[in-house]
């Protein structure tokens, strides 16, 4: 692997950090002043399980939603380290191609709800661009074609959904597990 390349993919988990430190400093303030309006314009408009899944991500704190974000974390240090280290990028091109996916909902929701969202500044500045410039030299490098691209944003796009439903689950569970043990 190119060592261009290999920077590229190892700056992976480090510019989602950097896009979710974004996320966590600014969620809790964000949600106290705006939760209420989301639930009322998404009322009626999105299935009966996405509004309770929202409600349930609109009242978390930045703790409980911190869990959720260090499990994806890992999932992107972990394929950054599988591609640089035994040259596999199935799962790296998969994570990737969502991270990408992820920068352009956060400038959806702006749009939609006409107003800042938490991570927009990233999504933009970091995000977008890191994305572009590693499937560009991803692309020219030959490291994966066009074709095989678009499938792994396919790919990212139906996994997207019960990837991140996972996550919160299973963040929540440990966020309870956690906190129920330093309790006791």
């Amino acid at each position: 692997m190119p060592v261009e390349i290999e920077r590229l993919v190892l700056w992976f988990p480090i510019v989602f950090m950097l896009h979710d430190f974004e996320e966590l400093l600014l969620f809790e303030p964000w949600l106290k002043k705006n939760a209420g309006s989301i639930l009322e314009r998404v009322h009626g408009r999105v299935p009966p399980w996405a509004e309770a899944q929202l409600h349930t991500v609109l009242h978390k704190s930045t703790l409980q939603f911190a869990f959720p974000i260090g499990l994806i974390f890992a999932l992107t240090a972990a394929a950054s380290f599988l591609a640089v280290q035994f040259h596999s990028y199935p799962f790296f091109l998969i994570a990737s191609s969502l991270f990408f996916l992820h920068g352009f909902l956060h400038i959806g929701q702006a749009a939609a709800l006409r107003r800042y969202v938490p991570s927009l500044l990233t999504s933009g500045l970091l995000v977008l661009p890191y994305g572009g410039l590693l499937f560009t030299r991803l692309l020219a490098a030959g490291v994966v074609t066009l074709p095989a691209l678009l499938l792994y944003f396919l790919a990212a796009a139906v996994l997207a959904g019960p990837l991140l439903l996972g996550m919160h689950r299973l963040g929540e569970g440990l966020y309870g597990w956690v906190t129920r043990r330093w309790a006791g």
